[in-house]
């Protein structure tokens, strides 16, 4: 027959082969009518994989009864090692990139200068996107930065920041069920506003070198990456602090933050 055991690719392709050895270890010695019936297979199969087995070292047989030997054992414990290393090999490339997508690295990064320090700088940043803005005739409609348009005063560039802010801290404290508010909390609210605040300075920037069609093309990417980066440093902060898991934040978020900016968006230009 051969020796069909050479190497775990061959345990691997022939699974009802590993099932009958963990059926053994966990139940001892077995008829192999058991075997067939547990597994639902064809007499005719099983018997061929006990021969298989048998003919490896890897079980005993003795008439219609069969049990694993030490072999065998030592062989599911290996195949479990190599399973468990693949998953967890698997799971530490999945958090790396929940970390990056969830900028986690960012976040980290932004508190090893201090709350103070980040309050102090995110809203000197704040306020010259803001400056920057007014003085190319933007409005900031919560989240999203809409081009100046007659019957909206320049208070709702505030009203849509405190709201912003506002929102943020009742998430944290009511929805979230922290009670303790302060200058870290803060300071990473405010600095998850940064991104969507440079929208202005980058249009800027960009406007008088790149032609209007790409340009408007940028413009909306922008529109709807930075605001949902905001919304994604936002949540690592909020989940940071309150020890909630991420989704309940990004969930919140979602339904007070970005749907009503989306909302009041294209009320205004339907």
């Amino acid at each position: 027959m051969g020796r069909e055991f050479d190497d775990f690719s061959n345990i691997l392709m022939r699974p009802r082969r590993v099932q009958i050895l963990r059926l053994l270890i966990e139940q001892g010695t077995m008829k192999i009518s058991d075997i067939r019936r547990i597994l639902n297979a064809p007499a005719s199969s099983v018997y061929y994989d006990i021969e298989i087995l048998r003919a490896n070292g890897l079980v005993i047989k003795d008439g219609s009864y069969v049990k694993i030997t030490s072999k065998g054992r030592e062989l599911v414990e290996r195949l479990d090692g190599i399973l468990g290393s693949m998953q967890e090999s698997r799971r530490s490339r999945t958090e790396e990139l929940a970390d990056i997508l969830l900028m986690r690295p960012i976040v980290v990064s932004i508190y090893r200068l201090g709350p103070a320090m980040v309050f102090l700088y995110s809203v000197i940043i704040i306020v010259l996107g803001l400056v920057m803005a007014f003085m190319q005739g933007y409005e900031l409609m919560l989240l999203v930065f809409v081009e100046g348009i007659s019957f909206m005063p320049v208070s709702i560039t505030v009203i849509s920041v405190l709201a912003y802010v506002g929102i943020a801290l009742f998430i944290y404290k009511y929805l979230l069920g922290n009670e303790i508010i302060d200058l870290r909390l803060l300071s990473g609210v405010f600095a998850s506003l940064i991104p969507t605040s440079i929208y202005p300075t980058i249009m800027a920037l960009i406007t008088p070198w790149i032609p209007p069609l790409p340009l408007s093309i940028i413009d909306a990417l922008l529109k709807a990456l930075l605001p949902l980066a905001s919304l994604i440093i936002l949540a690592t902060v909020l989940s940071m602090l309150s020890g909630k898991p991420m989704e309940y934040s990004l969930l919140f978020e979602t339904l007070l933050l970005l749907i009503p900016s989306v909302i009041i968006y294209i009320a205004i230009f339907r």
